[in-house]
């Protein structure tokens, strides 16, 4: 095992937070319970949730200008990176202490901590309404009686959830259709059909479902800063709680040991975590 390790790849990223959606599955706590074991009894909410989960997991290094998530977004991405680049850098600069250094960048700072994760989790739990109704339904009704425009105004969290969704759909399918376009010629359009397959099937989805589809995306967000903390780096773990025996604030905290990316030891990773993800999927579906 090597120990500098600038970050997970893609790909480990999305095979590992797969692992800890199938072991949410299997834990038997009222949270999951009322999550993540729901998509048992829906194949299509499962691989709509799968599908987002495995994109949200690529989202927190939009923070950073070399990353490939945000040139497969292009031009959106980079809007993405500047805004999370910008905002991260006004908060290191308002809450800082003598200890924390000022970074050349803010690739895993604030959008690297675990409470923006959280974040995430909760607004969509507690921000998304319920019920057996769909978004087409609701507009349709608000139309009838001309209040579009309330629509939107106490739907601000599903728009961000349907834009979030739509950019980790791209961004995760893109990855996936890229290895298949090293053996046969894809055309660049085919990138577009998950993510506007999932954006039909939220349109189409109760409000319920989709309650849990914004769970899946938080969580690949935060599993994605949880596996982080095998990089060399390492991400503030605790951060807003300050360190205040270390005199900072941008704490960082790593696992000792860590593979090098793209290396021997992430291949094997890579390797042992596919099989294990497939037979992680297999035994949650026999065992339901």
């Amino acid at each position: 095992m090597n120990k500098r390790l600038k970050g997970w790849m893609g790909r480990t990223h999305a095979l590992l937070s797969v692992i800890l959606m199938m072991l949410c599955m299997l834990i038997p706590l009222e949270p999951f319970q009322k999550t993540f074991w729901v998509l048992k009894d829906n194949i299509l909410l499962f691989i709509a949730g799968l599908v987002i989960l495995v994109g949200g997991a690529l989202l927190p290094d939009l923070d950073n200008f070399t990353s490939k998530a945000g040139s497969t977004l292009g031009a959106f991405g980079s809007i993405f990176t500047v805004f999370m680049q910008s905002t991260s850098s006004i908060i290191w600069t308002v809450y800082h202490l003598k200890g924390d250094r000022k970074p050349p960048s803010q690739h895993r700072y604030f959008w690297h901590t675990p409470i923006v994760g959280i974040g995430l989790i909760a607004l969509f739990y507690f921000g998304l309404p319920v019920g057996n109704y769909t978004i087409i339904t609701n507009i349709q009704t608000c139309i009838q009686t001309k209040q579009i425009g309330y629509f939107i105004q106490t739907n601000a969290t599903l728009l961000i959830f349907m834009l979030l969704a739509f950019m980790a759909t791209f961004i995760g399918s893109s990855m996936v259709l890229a290895r298949v376009k090293k053996i046969i010629p894809i055309p660049y359009i085919v990138n577009y059909v998950f993510p506007v397959a999932v954006l039909v099937y939220i349109f189409t989805a109760n409000y319920s479902d989709l309650k849990i589809l914004g769970v899946c995306l938080g969580s690949g967000y935060l599993f994605h800063i949880i596996e982080d903390f095998f990089a060399d780096t390492g991400v503030p773990l605790i951060f807003p709680i300050p360190a205040f025996w270390a005199k900072k604030v941008w704490w960082r905290v790593h696992f000792p040991f860590a593979a090098k990316t793209g290396g021997l030891a992430n291949t094997i990773i890579d390797f042992v975590a596919f099989f294990l993800m497939v037979g992680l999927i297999i035994f949650v579906f026999v065992r339901r």
